[in-house]
């Protein structure tokens, strides 16, 4: 347990509950600070200064999210698991996008399990203060490394290179339907992926997903999702296996693979079923964020719709919901990786200013990206990706 050694905020109202805690971490080498409520747990955050803040989010006095939003405009590094309900799901929601680094369904009957969730976060922790780290060196020592660079920069270009070639063609059309994506990576390698694709003569299947993490390891995630979704499309074709035309089934399908590889990876995803028989729309969402923006011919909104990230846990249950498409709107799927660029005071704002970006039925990619200074050869803190999809549009190429 040496590598988990860390100091913990522990805050909960549940007297007996917080006691257990405290307790089992203790014992399990941990410092551990505890408090009742969220104030309480302010004073003693300025005066410890923990690693970790163990929350629960319904509180008196200050509950957990009010507590979040403190300690991240005070010290944005510290990390943040909260303890809720499935209840409250919508609120654990919220606070993951506030920017808490992972969530614990209450109640906890498993302490061993608390503790792995706890030093998961902690050596995550760890490894972003390491890479921190490692970019500052790497740039004092970047004159006596320009060989290894050359070589890395092959290596880099041969994985872009399959990378690319698994991404559908920039622009696809099927009837008075258009699809069209852009994916803007972080590094050389992107973390984010999109596909769209034909299942039958009247369906259409497209989604996008987000996997934790950036660069090479998360790109090879990528190349698994591809993989895997191509298997369901083929068990279709082959063997009439209907799970590709379920949006929950196949995220239920992709969580289970996950888990199953161990990779230490999960992701966030949409998938859809675009149904030509009624002009439908099919999705299920996998702890996806922000959610899908339609502007249908008057104003524009984001779909309904949460769920669990895929491949976090074993049980994870996935909804589909339906929406009725009119003659003529835009439908943009991104990224959260778009919130990093857009200026905006909080992030309500930059929502709203999202929705101003869908205003139309023919719209194209530019005319999205490029108001947020976006171009092909730019990049920012986290993989940016869009796709979209129009109905009686026809577009063009976009970048030369």
């Amino acid at each position: 347990m040496a590598n988990s050694y860390g100091r913990i905020l522990a805050v909960d109202d549940d007297i007996k509950l917080r006691e257990k805690i405290v307790t089992y971490l203790e014992d399990s080498g941990f410092d551990v600070y505890e408090a009742n409520n969220g104030k309480e747990a302010l004073e003693v955050f300025y005066k410890r200064k923990p690693d970790l803040v163990l929350c629960d989010l319904q509180m008196p006095e200050m509950d957990g999210l009010t507590l979040l939003e403190h300690i991240q405009k005070e010290s944005p590094g510290t990390l943040f698991i909260i303890m809720s309900g499935v209840e409250f799901m919508s609120e654990v929601i919220s606070a993951l996008h506030l920017g808490a680094s992972d969530f614990m369904v209450k109640p906890i009957s498993n302490m061993a399990v608390l503790e792995h969730i706890v030093c998961k976060a902690l050596e995550r922790g760890r490894l972003v203060a390491e890479n921190k780290k490692y970019r500052i060196e790497l740039e004092k020592k970047n004159a006596q490394l320009t060989q290894s660079l050359s070589q890395l920069k092959e290596d880099q270009d041969a994985g872009k290179s399959v990378q690319q070639k698994l991404f559908p063609q920039p622009h696809f059309k099927f009837r008075d339907y258009s699809f069209s994506h852009k994916v803007i990576p972080s590094l050389y390698l992107s973390g984010d992926f999109v596909d769209y694709f034909q299942i039958t003569e009247n369906k259409i299947g497209f989604y996008i997903a987000d996997v934790s993490g950036h660069g090479a390891s998360s790109a090879f995630v990528t190349v698994l999702l591809k993989s895997l979704m191509g298997r369901l499309l083929t068990n279709y074709q082959i063997r009439q296996n209907k799970v590709i035309l379920k949006p929950e089934l196949v995220l239920k399908h992709i969580n289970d693979e996950i888990l199953n590889a161990k990779l230490g990876k999960y992701l966030t995803m949409i998938y859809c079923i675009l149904d030509l028989d009624d002009n439908s729309l099919h999705y299920s969402i996998g702890g996806h964020y922000p959610n899908p923006v339609i502007w249908d011919g008057d104003t524009t909104s984001y779909l309904k719709g949460d769920g669990f990230a895929v491949g976090v846990y074993e049980n994870a249950k996935f909804q589909s919901y339906r929406y009725d498409l009119p003659s003529q709107f835009s439908l943009a799927m991104f990224s959260d990786g778009i919130f990093e660029i857009m200026e905006g005071r909080n992030l309500q704002e930059k929502e709203n200013k999202l929705l101003a970006l869908i205003n139309k039925s023919q719209l194209k990619v530019e005319e999205i990206l490029t108001p947020l200074g976006l171009k092909n050869e730019n990049s920012g803190p986290d993989d940016i990706t869009l796709l979209l999809m129009n109905r009686g549009a026809v577009l063009e190429q976009i970048y030369d």
